[in-house]
């Protein structure tokens, strides 16, 4: 006859607490970082800083204002280590100053109640998000500085940028809470002037990534990335746009409700006006995107409906294609 006997745990251990998963999860895909993460996002104009190799540089030599101490990496220059850190902890960390910050990059969300939309897919406004969030860890991983803003009528968000790995939760939380205008009385169409706004507080030449449906006044939004363009950023737009409104695949009698403007509601049969629909449409694309790529910006689509990993990764392959064939 046997005896189980229950093996008593060591009384000098603690139990482990449960781990609580990450509360911006649906923010950041790991599935997504793990097909990027060995890309690079990459200027293609000059920029304000002393950088090692990634980014043309305004900047020759070194400062005197010191910004912040980082720890030492395969790569770094032996000069830059600060041996006085190294006698009392005995670790290698480089000195850097505030022109030593690598690329100072500008995420602006477009929070316009358009951007709330989403029928067959998750809505613009989300899937911008979630854009956002893995440009800001891929950016953060580069060690470039990388802020957060979000264009909203009534209540705006800033996230000046910072270069520190630990920036990233601040970012995600201002992501997490932001959410989308609510319908007014009327469309002021203000997004040019909230660019324009954000580009004033981007002091130092970098990176302006804009993530919008670009609905309203076209006229408006070119003179605002002109106005960014013309401060030295180098721009990025992506266009991010719902499956329904490229192909308008509406089939019986609807009513239609602005997001935009409250109480704007029109019914009309969907076939009737298809085609004239995606024609404006199309005029609409081409038109923004000629505008952009004349302005010297990107001018990239994401449509929800598309894996963002994808979408991602097609650009950022690109642009790596393209700035390595102009060293050549």
């Amino acid at each position: 006859m046997f005896t189980r006997f229950r093996r008593r745990p060591p009384t000098n251990l603690t139990p482990t607490p449960a781990v609580s998963p990450s509360p911006y999860r649906d923010l950041v895909d790991p599935r997504v970082l793990d097909q990027i993460g060995h890309l690079e996002l990459l200027s293609r104009s000059v920029v304000d800083g002393l950088l090692a190799g990634k980014h043309r540089s305004t900047t020759k030599g070194g400062c005197c204002e010191f910004a912040q101490h980082r720890q030492y990496a395969a790569g770094d220059e032996v000069r830059q280590i600060d041996w006085q850190v190294y006698a009392r902890n005995d670790r290698y960390f480089i000195r850097q100053f505030e022109e030593e910050t690598n690329l100072h990059a500008m995420l602006a969300i477009d929070a316009s109640g358009s951007m709330k939309f989403g029928l067959s897919t998750q809505s613009k406004l989300d899937y911008s998000k979630q854009a956002a969030a893995c440009l800001a860890r891929l950016l953060l991983h580069q060690r470039d500085a990388v802020g957060l803003t979000i264009l909203h009528d009534n209540n705006p968000a800033f996230v000046p940028a910072k270069q520190h790995a630990a920036h990233l939760r601040a970012i995600l939380a201002t992501l997490q809470s932001a959410q989308p205008n609510e319908a007014a009385s009327n469309n002021e169409g203000s997004l040019g002037k909230q660019i324009q706004h954000c580009a004033a507080r981007q002091r130092r030449r970098g990176l302006f990534v804009l993530f919008s449906d670009c609905f309203g006044d076209l006229q408006e939004l070119t003179t605002a990335l002109r106005i960014v363009r013309a401060r030295g950023h180098d721009v990025v737009v992506m266009h991010v746009l719902a499956p329904e409104e490229l192909t308008f695949d509406f089939r019986r009698w609807s009513a239609f409700q602005s997001l935009e403007v409250s109480g704007q509601r029109i019914h009309l049969d969907p076939p009737a006006v298809r085609h004239q629909y995606l024609e404006r449409m199309r005029r609409f694309v081409a038109e923004l995107e000629e505008t952009v790529v004349g302005l010297g910006g990107d001018y990239v689509r994401l449509t929800t409906a598309v894996d963002l990993a994808d979408t991602l990764g097609w650009f950022l392959r690109n642009r790596m294609a393209r700035k390595g064939a102009k060293r050549r």
